[in-house]
């Protein structure tokens, strides 16, 4: 049984009159213990979004969301608070995330407050303590403000705060993109420590490709609010097979500067997002797209065993 298993998920935003904008069309994914799942695309794609509604920060228009076998949309609010404790998020700037007010201890500590109150307060002291000390900050800055922190070691406080209470699964929503790469590194390196001491399971959330191939063990390619292809990390990073995926590895800097880009082959301009799509999400954009893409409703189908691809021509020559 998977861990999270989101099925047939769409999102529709109201922006005034009957315009609506469509941030995610019938997505289906899913999330299994102690692996990770990345979500990568262009800004507007979704993937936030669709990290929200996998917690139910957000409300899906249509679809349904499995947490461990439970429906998440139809519990209670009581119920539903009980489950966060097992549903945890980073965020992509980790100083916006946290209360300049508090203290780290205080802030570690608050999940615990909220989700396990009948422990002692040595009890939660001691918990925090050692949450602080296992994501690799002193026990000194226990005291200290957000703001006398470097944004690694605000993050490290973010991550801390996750993990506190022990969660099966968290969406990691760019955690790094706003750090130095080599504290970068550091962080990608404690999340991969965290998770094979813990078994989490992550929904990791990214546009930058080299972080992905680096953590991930599976992929979801998200444009215009669907999934594109999804698969293991090696093989779609070995042999895209749908046209965005293709483009959007080439638009990535290689690591090695002598490396020769493969052309990046979209044309033109994305639709608008208050625009329903009824054909391919990439048609008019695509150089090896045809009248039918338009025509049909091109969605994910299997290709193999465990790849995927939304396109009635995958890894077609010119792609």
């Amino acid at each position: 049984m998977s861990l999270l298993k989101l099925a047939n998920v769409s999102k529709e935003f109201p922006v005034g009159g009957a315009t609506r904008v469509y941030a995610l069309d019938d997505v289906s994914l899913s999330v299994d213990a102690g692996e990770t799942l990345a979500i990568i695309g262009e800004s507007g794609s979704g993937k936030s979004t669709l990290g929200r509604l996998a917690l139910r920060l957000i409300e899906p228009t249509h679809g349904s969301v499995h947490f461990q076998g439970t429906d998440v949309l139809a519990l209670p609010p009581a119920e539903l608070r009980r489950l966060r404790a097992k549903l945890q998020i980073i965020f992509q700037e980790p100083f916006e995330s946290l209360n300049p007010r508090m203290r780290v201890a205080d802030i570690v500590g608050e999940p615990l407050a909220i989700h396990q109150p009948n422990i002692s307060a040595a009890d939660r002291r001691a918990r925090v303590s050692a949450v602080i000390e296992q994501v690799g900050l002193a026990p000194d800055m226990a005291r200290r403000y957000p703001g006398e922190l470097s944004g690694g070691q605000q993050q490290r406080v973010g991550i801390a705060r996750a993990i506190v209470t022990r969660p099966a699964l968290i969406v990691l929503d760019e955690p790094t993109s706003s750090l130095d790469l080599s504290v970068r590194a550091q962080i990608l390196q404690l999340l991969a420590d965290l998770q094979t001491e813990l078994g989490m399971g992550y929904l990791f959330i990214s546009h930058d490709i080299h972080t992905v191939r680096y953590v991930s063990d599976r992929i979801a390619v998200m444009y215009r609010g669907r999934v594109v292809e999804t698969g293991p990390s090696e093989r779609v990073f070995a042999d895209p097979q749908h046209p965005y995926t293709r483009a959007l590895l080439a638009a990535a800097l290689p690591v090695d500067p002598d490396q020769e880009l493969p052309p990046a082959r979209l044309v033109g301009e994305p639709l608008s997002p208050t625009q329903r799509v009824t054909g391919c999400v990439l048609y008019g954009r695509c150089p090896v797209s045809e009248e039918k893409c338009v025509q049909i409703d091109v969605r994910l189908a299997p290709i193999d065993a465990d790849r995927q691809v939304a396109c009635v021509k995958p890894g077609a020559p010119g792609s």
